[in-house]
């Protein structure tokens, strides 16, 4: 049976060149690995912006001098809603002062069961959406794998949402 392995990088096309490099590279820390002219669009600039271990987001962006009038991105249905990226456990203070400073708007943190979020918006107007898991992961753990245990014990105790105790006992469960 053939399976997927992992997601290779979102691809998405903005208009905002300078903002958006900026935004990435330094607000976020990420480095530039690949920046290349777009074998489809001679008049744009393909972008890898490292992640973390084996993740990357790709950016379709104007070559210098060129300007494009493509709208900002939009959330809801048909659309992509947000882009999620980890973040080390108990970061999350850290990124809202990193991006006040910055003078991005943000909201958040929000506790979302097993971790803790906060969302803003990239220059192209896409959602960007920062996590950070209340219980860190033993190293060698896959989410999925803790994510799957959690959600049996989320279920053993009826409840809607899987909890950082689901986690917990997933971890204590699967070392």
């Amino acid at each position: 049976m053939l399976k997927t392995k992992r997601i290779s990088h979102p691809a998405f096309s903005g208009s905002r060149r300078d903002e958006t490099i900026a935004f990435y590279r330094d607000l976020l820390g990420m480095e530039v690995v690949l920046l290349q002219g777009n074998l489809d669009v001679p008049e744009e600039d393909h972008f890898f912006f490292h992640v973390g271990e084996d993740n990357f987001i790709a950016y379709f962006l104007p070559k210098p001098g060129v300007d494009t009038k493509l709208p900002p991105a939009r959330s809801g249905s048909g659309w992509m809603d947000h882009l999620a990226l980890d973040v080390e456990p108990g970061a999350i203070e850290a990124w809202c002062a990193r991006l006040g400073d910055a003078g991005v708007e943000f909201e958040g943190p929000i506790d979302r069961g097993y971790e803790r979020s906060v969302y803003f918006k990239d220059p192209n107007g896409v959602t960007i959406e920062l996590l950070s898991w209340l219980t860190p992961l033993p190293e060698g753990l896959p989410q999925a794998v803790v994510i799957r245990a959690a959600q049996v014990f989320r279920e053993l105790r009826g409840a809607d949402y899987i909890e950082d105790r689901d986690v917990q006992d997933a971890v204590r469960g699967l070392r």
